[in-house]
């Protein structure tokens, strides 16, 4: 009996939010586009267990994961992924970045709705109709939390 070959790469992403700002990473490697930090999961690795050790490789930070925010599926340059976005909160600690990052920065909403930073056109880029989903999730969650 043969094994079923893998059909898909397995990723995480985190939308980190801080004081009403998402956190964006600037990548080294091509594509070098701007975006959440994440990557790809270790041979059966649990995704939440994943997201949390990328975000502390890449960051040094310490998150809080909120909800999974969004599950796509597409081909990032290098394969067909299917990926599990999240939403995040800093529990603790400051962005201190890896060597995968060329530069971070803490955007708002209204930043990324003026191009502050520009996201990437291409395919595999991060678009500001991503951010806007979990921008209106975050806001969601957060008003039933702070209503209860």
């Amino acid at each position: 009996m043969s094994e079923t070959p893998y059909t898909h790469r397995l990723a995480v992403i985190a939308y980190i939010i801080d004081n009403d700002k998402f956190l964006l990473l600037k990548r080294n490697t091509p594509p070098r586009i701007w975006g959440p930090p994440g990557g790809r999961l270790n041979a059966d690795e649990n995704p939440d267990t994943g997201i949390l050790r990328e975000v502390r490789e890449e960051t040094k930070l310490e998150i809080e994961l909120i909800a999974p925010a969004y599950i796509w599926h597409g081909n990032f340059g290098s394969g067909i992924y299917v990926s599990i976005d999240y939403l995040a909160r800093v529990k603790n600690g400051a962005v201190e970045l890896s060597d995968e990052h060329t530069d971070f920065l803490w955007a708002s909403i209204e930043d990324l709705r003026r191009g502050d930073p520009e996201l990437s056109n291409a395919a595999s880029g991060f678009k500001l109709s991503d951010f806007e989903m979990v921008w209106t999730l975050y806001n969601k969650i957060c008003n039933r939390i702070e209503g209860q």
